[in-house]
Formats: C-alpha cells, sequence, structure tokens
C-alpha cells in the first residue's frame, strides 16, 4: 500500500506545489512596483549620434527593447554579467580573476538541461527520432561499453565544484545558510542516485517507463519498480516541491528583475511607475479658490502671487 502511494501520489503532489508555487512567486514579482529605472550598466550609454557604441555597449547598456531582450538573452543562457565576476583584494591592489564561478555554473546548468531532455524518453512512446539521435551522440555510442552518459557526469562534477565552494572557501562559507547547502544536496542526490542506475546498480527500464508514462497520460498504474529508482523519485519529488521556496527560483526570477530587463534610456525617457494610481492635477483658478484667504494676506505683504501669463 505505501509504495503504489509514493510511486503515484508524491509526484503529483510534488508537481501541484512546483507549478502552484512558482505561478504564485511569478505572479507577485509581477505585481512588484518599480519606482526607479535601476538597469545595471557596464558599457556606454546612448546618448548622441556621433559618440560611437560598441556592440557589447548595445547588451551591456541596452537603449531599446531589442538590445534588452538580447542582453537577457545572453543573461539567461550564458551568464553573461557572472562570467565578469572578480574579486578585488584591498591589501594588495589587485583583482583576481574568479570565473571559475561561471564556468562551475555553465557545466552545471547546461548539463542538467540535456539530462531533462534525455528523461523525456521515458514519458514518450515511441521515443521520437531526434531524441534517439541526441541520446547516441551524448553517449558517445560506440565508444564505451556500457555508454557513458556525458551530461549526467559533468552535471555531477559541476554540482560538486558548486558545493566545495561554498564548504572550502572562507568568504562563501560565511554567507551560506543552511537552505544552500540543502538545495545542493538535494541535486547532488538526485543526480548520484541517477548515476548509480545507469552504471553500477542495473535497474530494470520496463517498468519505470510504464510508471513514467501512466504518471503523464493521468492513468497512474503501480509497478514493481527497483527501490533505488524509489528513492531517485521521491529525491527528485523533493527538489521539485522545494523549488518554489528556495534560492532555485532564481531560474524564473531573472526574467522579473529591474536590473536586467530595463532599457538604459532614462535621459531619452521620463520612467513613470506603471503600478501608480493616475494622478489629476488641479487648474490656478481651483487652487486659488483652495487657500483665497492666505493668499491675499500674502499678496498685501507686496509678493506676486498669480502665476506669469
Amino acid at each position: 500500500m505505501i509504495v503504489p502511494l509514493l510511486e503515484i501520489a508524491v509526484p503529483y503532489v510534488a508537481f501541484a506545489i512546483f507549478l502552484i508555487g512558482v505561478i504564485y512567486r511569478a505572479i507577485n514579482w509581477a505585481k512588484s512596483p518599480v519606482p526607479l529605472k535601476i538597469p545595471t550598466t557596464c558599457g556606454q550609454q546612448y546618448t548622441l549620434p556621433f559618440i560611437r557604441r560598441t556592440i557589447y555597449d548595445r547588451f551591456d547598456s541596452p537603449y531599446t527593447k531589442w538590445e534588452t531582450i538580447g542582453r537577457m538573452f545572453f543573461e539567461v543562457f550564458f551568464f553573461r554579467s557572472l562570467f565578469r565576476n572578480t574579486r578585488y583584494y584591498y591589501t594588495r591592489h589587485e583583482h583576481r580573476d574568479t570565473r571559475f564561478l561561471w564556468f562551475f555554473a555553465i557545466l552545471f546548468h547546461w548539463s542538467f538541461l540535456l539530462v531533462l531532455i534525455s528523461h523525456l524518453r521515458f514519458f514518450l512512446e515511441p521515443v521520437p527520432g531526434w531524441l534517439e539521435f541526441y541520446m547516441e551522440v551524448s553517449g558517445l555510442k560506440g565508444a564505451f561499453v556500457p555508454e557513458i552518459y556525458i551530461p549526467g557526469i559533468t552535471a555531477f562534477v559541476g554540482l560538486l565544484c558548486l558545493f566545495g565552494r561554498r564548504l572550502f572557501l572562507g568568504k562563501e562559507r560565511t554567507i551560506s545558510l543552511p537552505s544552500d547547502y540543502l538545495a545542493l544536496i538535494l541535486l547532488i542526490s538526485v543526480i548520484a542516485t541517477g548515476l548509480l542506475m545507469r552504471y553500477i546498480i542495473k535497474v530494470p527500464i520496463e517498468p519505470v517507463k510504464e510508471l513514467a508514462i501512466g504518471l503523464v497520460t493521468f492513468h497512474p498504474v503501480a509497478t514493481d519498480v527497483h527501490p533505488l529508482f524509489l528513492l531517485h523519485l521521491l529525491l527528485a519529488c523533493t527538489a521539485l516541491a522545494y523549488f518554489p521556496f528556495s534560492k532555485l527560483m532564481h531560474a524564473a526570477g531573472v526574467l522579473f528583475s529591474p536590473t536586467r530587463n530595463m532599457p538604459n534610456d532614462n535621459r531619452a525617457r521620463t520612467h513613470v511607475n506603471p503600478w501608480n494610481p493616475p494622478y489629476k492635477g488641479i487648474t490656478w483658478q481651483e487652487y486659488y479658490e483652495m487657500y483665497k484667504d492666505q493668499l491675499d494676506e500674502i499678496a498685501e505683504e507686496g509678493y506676486k502671487v498669480r502665476p506669469e501669463v
């Protein structure tokens, strides 16, 4: 009774928490007022036509909507601002290149995306030809027996590097919270159990695929899956349910960051907070009627109170 409950109920509950949590937080971010235009810039702002701007300036200090979209594209898929990550040592008066963080992040995120794509083969029947080709290429078919799936290994290595950075570097260890370690440990556990099933403890694929297809078609069937797969599934569901409440939400949060998604056009356009209530002004005559006595007293002292025409 417990095993079917874990196989069927837990994935649905975890996905519901994930979906509702992500939508809720996204709506809250979208409703947050932005009273000031605060894009982070690292390039020449657009001013006069004869002041030259390079292609890098267009992405680092975007002026138009399309330049801003281009900046967001490189930010989301290539972590462009993180690529400039440096550390300044005051006592030595020098900058130290710390792009290893960018490399670890790229290594994990892209590898994890490829791992998720490869998991589509468990939910689709028949498996599309492009997915089979992708699995052959990423697994270096013919080079190793069994095939070594490169993205799974690189995702695991990237996570270990990110975890080691927080664990062994003094500054990062000081500012790290327990929730930071929890997210990394969950992801490491999910990938580690997946690698165990692929290379060390062989797990029958047929019950796994039957369960996966049943879940996505809303006709779940309890199957006799391996205990290691059940552990892998529970860890993945835990990470999925924890996602909206953790810093992992930066995956969606970057799209709502006003330091990234706003054009740097302060000198050309006045930024008005779109959530401000409409403002209705008053005429001079209405203002005079409101403060008639006070204005008349001021006029008696010789001050001009009427507007110049």
